[in-house]
């Protein structure tokens, strides 16, 4: 019998069905949800990032409300800017002194209305605490990382459990990070399943756990 010949049509649309069931199966792998649960009361703020060697971001702004800061945690390109605003009806004075990180800054007296960026020229893959010397309870940080993508999550004092959606995580993505101020690293690498469970810890303690659960809708449990 003569070999059989298929009009290049057809061996185009296999190929793109198999690229595309390959691809259906790769991002049902991918993680859609972080689930995150302190077994305590939990800290003010985290972020959950993907790192990249270099990565655009928007440039970063803070306001000033009502004596507090309008985020409770930014994320800021390295060599980039963040711009304070203040929109309160008195006067503030935001600074950072991180030695550690090499930022410390000090923008002076801010009248209402006023505006100031400042050059993020500190320590990369930092997390810095921000201020205002007139108001010592303000606080918001300044996350200082390449990222593909995050997620800043408020964290709440009467709430343990918390659900960040990943759904659109980019589907290239190997590693996904979680930092929290005063926290250790978590680091969890999605190559590997036995990872996508850790635990959250500070000063050597256990204090929670963040949990990846695939698009498929499957879990990991924490060892």
């Amino acid at each position: 019998m003569g070999r059989k010949h298929f009009p290049v049509q057809t061996g185009l649309w296999v190929l793109a069905v198999v690229i595309g069931a390959l691809t259906a199966r790769a991002n049902a792998d991918m993680p859609g949800t972080a689930s995150v649960d302190f077994d305590k009361r939990p800290p003010r703020v985290g972020v959950l990032y993907v790192p990249a060697d270099r990565h655009e971001l928007p440039p970063a702004e803070i306001d000033q409300i009502d004596k507090t800061f309008t985020q409770s945690l930014v994320v800021a390109a390295p060599g980039g800017s963040v711009t304070f605003k203040n929109s309160d009806d008195v006067n503030h004075n935001v600074f950072a002194n991180d030695i550690k990180n090499g930022a410390s800054f000090d923008i002076g007296l801010m009248s209402p209305g006023g505006e100031t960026s400042i050059p993020v020229n500190w320590k990369e893959q930092s997390v810095i605490r921000v201020g205002c010397k007139i108001h010592p309870k303000m606080r918001t940080y300044i996350a200082t990382f390449p990222a593909a993508f995050y997620r800043v999550v408020e964290f709440r004092p009467d709430q343990k459990n918390y659900a960040i959606d990943l759904s659109d995580l980019p589907d290239n993505a190997e590693h996904v990070i979680l930092r929290i101020p005063n926290y250790e690293q978590v680091v969890i690498d999605l190559n590997d399943k036995r990872s996508w469970s850790k635990q959250i810890v500070k000063k050597g303690k256990p204090r929670g756990q963040i949990v990846l659960s695939s698009r498929s809708g499957n879990g990991v449990p924490v060892e």
